[in-house]
């Protein structure tokens, strides 16, 4: 079954919501699976000697997450290893915070995003040297942690951009092309 979702922008639409789904709808899926993700993710950035169980499920849930976005089965399958081995290099502290470029890399290879839009990954690099220079302690972690997602968020929102910006840019390009337009 098909599942087809309008997007908000004019013309443009996500092109995991043009997928023919073999269960499940586009948008429920959408929504666990990111939960799932950030839940998962959440789980693992709280461990400690003292949480390790957060660990184990963190490890559980956040593949889940990512298996149940809607997108190809390869680029799903494909991104779960890496996704939680630099995620439990996370808990190294600021100076691993690049780490998170590799979830934000995975987001935008299952999301089908243009080649172009993989641009945004220099964001959490670079916020990772910053915060490495600013965040020494390991006890404040918390705020390389915090600082981290929201560059990441903010990467996936600009990528998401982008691909409306080079579709658009696409679609004018064919219609520069075709031989019946009267000008």
């Amino acid at each position: 079954m098909s599942v087809r979702e309008p997007s908000a922008a004019a013309g443009w639409s996500e092109p995991a919501s043009r997928l023919e789904l073999h269960w499940g709808a586009y948008r429920p899926r959408l929504l666990a699976g990111l939960v799932l993700i950030i839940v998962g993710t959440g789980c693992i950035l709280l461990t400690s000697a003292y949480s390790l169980p957060f660990l184990l499920a963190g490890s559980l849930i956040q593949p889940a997450g990512w298996a149940l976005l809607p997108s190809w089965i390869g680029r799903r399958v494909a991104v779960v290893v890496p996704v939680l081995g630099f995620t439990w290099l996370m808990l190294g502290g600021a100076s691993f915070a690049w780490c998170f470029a590799v979830p934000l890399a995975a987001w935008l290879l299952v999301r089908l995003r243009p080649l172009l839009s993989y641009v945004v990954l220099v964001l959490p690099i670079a916020s990772s040297i910053v915060l490495a220079r600013t965040v020494t302690d390991y006890s404040v972690s918390w705020v390389s942690i915090l600082v981290s997602t929201l560059v990441v968020i903010a990467g996936a929102w600009l990528a998401r951009w982008v691909a409306v910006w080079v579709d658009s840019r696409q679609s004018v390009r064919t219609l520069r092309k075709q031989a019946d337009r009267l000008d």
